[in-house]
């Protein structure tokens, strides 16, 4: 039998009962509608990840693409160490030499630098830095390539310079790749060589799995990296698996710290965008030989102490999103955007990005959030990709969009001096559609490069991320 105790059980007054129930009401109200909106928003934010392994044979020729000497050690060692067990070929590239280092120096050469001369020394040091990682994780100097293109650079020389001016890195000052470790020493900087050097790799080498950074990556040189890989593919029509990871997020990963038995995690715009999931998992031995590498880049490790978070006992690669004209439209639109300005319903940002591709021409539909009126602007730069390949010497085309209008202005940023042509524009409502005939795109595209940003004008558009939109094969 249950004792009785002396205490009295507090009872509420029915005013503070009646208060209570109202509170927790307007709090269950708000969750729902927030799961609500959550899920209409974007429905793969609650759907459970897809998570497969990545399995590796000896008869796999694995590349690493990496932006900067240190990338490959934090995203790609424990992937390096299986294909390795595996005895899988490995090769790793990196597209710049990380001269592009200022906080570095002063703190672990205790020199400034300030010269041309002395940010290229630290394209030499990080470099250094590189190869001894690389034998780290096991790799001997026949299986590293360097390209030496300018850090800090990439971004723009994939948007500006298909030209033959090349360009001039502002920390280097050098037009031509400067650094005799370089596979291409003496190379002029544009983006055309680029394109050329990373095929020719890829032609010999022909690789079966290929990991480079995801367009979720918040460093520019990383998303150009990205779309240079990407063109490369398209180009040689080489189809590997494609590994993407991501580096640079703000606020990930977490615990911000060394955490090596704790299990790596995609960023949460990856979950949002729903994309799928590759997993390699590390022994702790791994984990070590990984800490290892990441520590050999000693002059990112003291700006920089957290690099060692990434030390995990797992990597996490996402499959590439492979949007194309028939994905979702508003699929589309959120790739295009950082997710949390998706919902951002007072400015006028794209809620919703379609392609059509028929024997009109390319044609592009976009719905705004509202009307542009005639005092903004809108830019579209549009690369395409003929089915042939050759995407270096195709047209790259900047659009000029102003609100209200029948017609958009078109010039090729390859030929800068030639006179812009138009464009149709047609409107219906708040959607915007663009019509691109075959004399602007070329015929036969199998897809095409898509960037869209804001212009002159009271317009606060989101900048979007430049990303490929495939042409899916025709339904017979």
């Amino acid at each position: 039998m249950r004792r009785q105790t002396d205490t009295i059980p507090y009872e509420k007054s029915p005013g503070n009962r009646h208060i209570a129930t109202a509170v927790a009401a307007l709090i269950l109200s708000a969750a729902m509608f927030a799961s609500a909106y959550i899920m209409a928003r974007f429905p793969s934010v609650v759907a459970p990840v897809v998570q497969t392994d990545v399995t590796m044979t000896k008869a796999d020729r694995v590349l690493v693409v990496s932006p900067h000497p240190d990338d490959e050690s934090i995203a790609c060692s424990g992937l390096i160490q299986h294909a390795l067990k595996a005895g899988a070929q490995v090769r790793v590239l990196w597209m710049t030499a990380g001269d592009h280092n200022i906080v570095g120096p002063p703190l672990f050469w205790r020199t400034v630098a300030v010269t041309p001369a002395q940010f290229r020394d630290i394209g030499h040091k990080r470099m250094q830095e590189a190869m001894v990682a690389a034998h780290v994780l096991g790799l001997s100097s026949n299986d590293l390539i360097f390209l030496g293109y300018p850090d800090g650079g990439l971004s723009d020389i994939f948007m500006n310079i298909w030209t033959s001016k090349p360009y001039r890195s502002g920390l280097t000052n050098a037009t031509s790749v400067p650094y005799v470790e370089s596979a291409v020493a003496g190379q002029p900087q544009t983006a055309m060589n680029l394109l050329t050097d990373l095929e020719q790799v890829m032609t010999s080498f022909r690789p079966t799995i290929v990991a480079y950074p995801n367009l979720i990556d918040d460093h520019p040189d990383h998303r150009a990296t990205e779309l240079f890989v990407t063109a490369a593919l398209a180009d040689l029509h080489l189809s590997p698996q494609r590994l993407e990871y991501v580096v640079h997020v703000t606020g990930w990963p977490r615990p911000l710290r060394y955490a090596p038995f704790v299990d790596a995690y995609a960023p949460p715009a990856a979950r949002v965008l729903g994309l799928r999931q590759e997993v390699v998992h590390l022994t702790p031995q791994e984990v070590d030989i990984k800490t290892s590498a990441i520590k050999a880049h000693a002059s990112e490790l003291l700006p920089i102490a957290t690099l060692v978070a990434f030390a995990r006992r797992t990597e996490v690669f996402l499959a590439p999103a492979d949007l194309n004209d028939r994905t979702d439209a508003v699929r589309t639109a959120q790739f295009f955007f950082p997710v949390n300005r998706v919902g951002d319903e007072d400015r006028p940002v794209i809620q919703t990005f379609s392609v059509t591709d028929g024997a009109g021409g390319l044609q592009l539909s976009l719905e705004m959030g509202r009307v542009l009126n005639r005092l903004e602007e809108m830019e579209l730069f549009l690369f395409p990709v003929p089915a042939g390949g050759g995407f270096d010497s195709a047209p790259k085309l900047h659009v000029i969009y102003r609100g209200g209008g029948a017609t958009a202005e078109v010039s090729d940023l390859e030929h800068p001096t030639a006179k812009p042509v138009t464009t149709t524009v047609s409107h219906d409502g708040t959607t915007i559609s663009l019509t691109f005939d075959n004399a602007l795109t070329g015929a036969r595209l199998q897809g095409f490069f898509l960037r869209i940003e804001k212009g002159p004008g009271r317009v606060d558009l989101t900048r979007s991320r430049m990303v490929w939109i495939g042409i899916a094969p025709a339904v017979s």
